[in-house]
């Protein structure tokens, strides 16, 4: 699904891992697909939750494959993920992040805890008007789960 050892590059063009991005409770890794929505799009339409669940101790992160650069390193993007102060908007700039890359116009959600062991993981299709809601889901329930 993913390879935890690849540097992916941030907004301000430095190299990390998902280590250095890690929460005190975990990470979540939002992989977007290709013709998937764009960086500042992911940054405004989540930053609610996001925020709630950075206060519980898990990070939140989206990542989008090299041949998507354009929707990661937009202008509109960098700035949002410099408001936001942190490396929220990351690219898979070698292109071995994803094993089995997202399909297009879809989303993959991988939680990971402390040891970067998986504890769920979900695909989401943006075509229809769940999706939003089901990624809200999915985060809410990494809250629930950061809670106990």
């Amino acid at each position: 699904m993913i390879d935890t050892s690849v540097a992916l590059l941030s907004h301000d063009y430095t190299h990390l891992y998902l280590r250095d991005l890690m929460g005190r409770r975990g990470l979540i890794v939002i992989g977007v697909g290709k013709a998937g929505e764009r960086g500042f799009q992911m940054l405004y339409r989540f930053s609610d939750i996001c925020d709630r669940l950075e206060e519980c101790g898990v990070n939140v992160i989206f990542v989008y494959q090299k041949v998507s650069a354009r929707h990661v390193m937009d202008a509109i993007s960098l700035f949002g993920a410099r408001y936001r102060q942190r490396p929220f908007l990351l690219l898979d700039d070698d292109g071995q992040f994803f094993v089995g890359p997202p399909h297009p116009r879809s989303l993959r959600a991988v939680y990971l805890d402390r040891d970067m062991r998986r504890l769920d993981t979900a695909e989401f299709a943006l075509g229809g008007e769940t999706w939003d809601a089901l990624l809200r889901a999915f985060f809410a329930q990494a809250v629930a789960g950061s809670m106990h």
